[in-house]
């Protein structure tokens, strides 16, 4: 209460006091809430602006002031969409408000939203700093795209592949024949040349969707990149320097030696002809920590202890428009005729064979930077071995299932093996291999089939299902494919139950002799 009147009770000559009180409370509640409307944009982490009808800037808060001056701005008006006037017209003249409205400034993104007061006619908006989602965005969306990319060439690679064994291995069986005029041999010869130049590219396109073979084993990459400096030198030529910095106590890592080898000359080939006229190439080692901050801000980042190598060079560097195509099968910024555009493509897809992930830094005219990342490895982690049989074939008189699903293929199959001596049978798919084994069960002797079948029993459910009845049942997979068993890879040996496609004739009988003498697990 509020009162008007004093205390004169004490004075002389007064006889009377007239006390007039006026109740103030709802002025000061909404006092209260006015304070507390201001506090809102006043202490707003995001910044916060008033316009007039005009154009005009009537109120900033802290947040624009500092989100200016962090843009190397020094008013928050020069922050703004440049055709801001149109949009406050807009507003006001229709009465609703405008959001999402992006504006770029200096390599960030910010995200603007009006809404008009029609009132007292100005439009209040607000902004946000959105470049780091949309970078995560747009890292996802590439991540998804090449998983695309990478199934759609899985595809290709796995019935090409059967084309390929279908041509290069007929085109051996009739090398073999005798009497064959030379200019019928050199034919052939061209045909299972170029039969083998494009099996190599779909071996590429293979390790790009992840769906090669794997042998890891324990590695020292410092071992590994000195082991490949001798290539590398003749592969750069004399114009391109080669420095390697190699980390002390780097720790170790799993994974495929071959590979390995494959992925540091790929890179280093990609980086020569960046370098026309000569430069530097220089290959780091080096052992670093991600932690959750960094592994938030990199879609395919994840926190951990990793071992990587750097790839710099001292090239043209590339366009954020190359850098977004440059791990995609095919595509080349070469000459046509001067390379086929899996190079990087092949580094992509070993390095996720590895579940590791590449970072790539580049500019026009300043060379660019790439860094693998892998996962450190425990030392004394077991490691699978390649098996290689180089002994003279001989064949055998056992019964030997065949499960393929391409017809070509099956009979080229079939043919190699009874030229060998071996009673076969054959089926297209598991559920008929089912059936014949039904009819066979006691007498074949080992299973021949294709990891992947058409139905819904594919190689590895139909050799369970053989093993069940019969545990010691051979077991030899075709496939340009891994096979994977509970998440983890199964225990291949190339050339004892592995039988990567495309194969020659010769490949075919050895492997399935060596399964049949091998006394270790199939």
């Amino acid at each position: 209460m509020e009162g008007t009147g004093k205390n004169l009770l004490n004075q002389p000559g007064v006889e009377a006091i007239i006390l007039n009180y006026r109740d103030i409370t709802e002025r000061k509640l909404a006092e209260g809430e006015i304070q507390k409307l201001a506090a809102f944009p006043l202490y707003n982490p995001n910044p916060v602006l008033e316009l007039s009808s005009h154009g005009a800037l009537t109120y900033f808060n802290d947040a624009a002031q500092q989100m200016a001056r962090a843009l190397g701005k020094s008013n928050p008006r020069q922050i703004l969409p440049p055709d801001l006037p149109d949009i406050i017209k807009s507003c006001l003249e229709t009465g609703r408000s405008r959001a999402n409205v992006e504006v770029n400034q200096d390599g960030r993104t910010l995200s603007w939203s009006f809404f008009p007061i029609l009132v007292s006619q100005v439009v209040q908006c607000y902004a946000f700093d959105v470049t780091d989602r949309l970078n995560l965005e747009a890292q996802l969306r590439q991540s998804q795209k090449m998983e695309t990319v990478g199934q759609l060439a899985a595809g290709i690679a796995h019935d090409f592949n059967n084309i390929l064994t279908v041509i290069q291995g007929h085109a051996e069986l009739l090398v073999a024949e005798p009497n064959l005029a030379p200019h019928m041999a050199e034919a052939l010869k061209q045909i299972s040349h170029a039969a083998s130049r494009a099996a190599h590219l779909t071996r590429q396109l293979l390790t790009f969707s992840r769906r090669q073979v794997m042998q890891p084993r324990i590695l020292d990459l410092n071992e590994v990149v000195a082991s490949v400096t001798n290539t590398l030198n003749r592969l750069l030529g004399e114009q391109v320097a080669l420095q390697c910095n190699y980390s002390t106590n780097l720790l170790p890592v799993l994974a495929d030696v071959s590979m390995m080898e494959q992925l540091i000359s790929n890179l280093a080939a990609n980086a020569r002809d960046a370098m026309p006229n000569g430069g530097q190439l220089i290959l780091s080692t080096f052992t670093t920590e991600i932690d959750e901050d960094y592994a938030r801000d990199h879609a395919e980042a994840r926190a951990g202890q990793f071992v990587c190598l750097g790839v710099s060079d001292t090239g043209t560097g590339m366009d954020k428009a190359t850098l977004n195509h440059i791990f995609e099968p095919f595509f080349t910024t070469k000459e046509v005729g001067k390379g086929t555009g899996l190079g990087l493509a092949t580094v992509y897809g070993i390095v996720k064979l590895h579940n590791g992930w590449i970072e790539v830094e580049s500019r026009i005219g300043m060379g660019s930077t790439f860094t693998v990342f892998l996962a450190a490895a425990q030392a004394g982690v077991g490691a699978t071995t390649t098996f290689t049989e180089k002994s003279a074939v001989r064949g055998g008189n056992e019964i030997v299932l065949v499960v393929e699903d391409e017809i070509a293929l099956r009979g080229l199959m079939r043919s190699v093996l009874q030229h060998y001596g071996y009673r076969v049978l054959d089926a297209a798919s598991g559920g008929e291999a089912l059936k014949v084994w039904e009819r066979n069960s006691g007498k074949i002797d080992l299973l021949l089939t294709d990891i992947v079948l058409p139905d819904r029993v594919d190689g590895q459910a139909l050799a369970r299902e053989m093993q069940k009845q019969k545990p010691r049942l051979k077991i030899v997979y075709t496939s340009e494919y891994g096979l994977e068993l509970g998440g983890k890879q199964a225990d291949l040996r190339e050339g004892v139950n592995l039988l990567q496609k495309p194969f020659q004739p010769l490949a075919l009988a050895r492997t399935v002799r060596c399964c049949l003498d091998d006394a270790g697990p199939t």
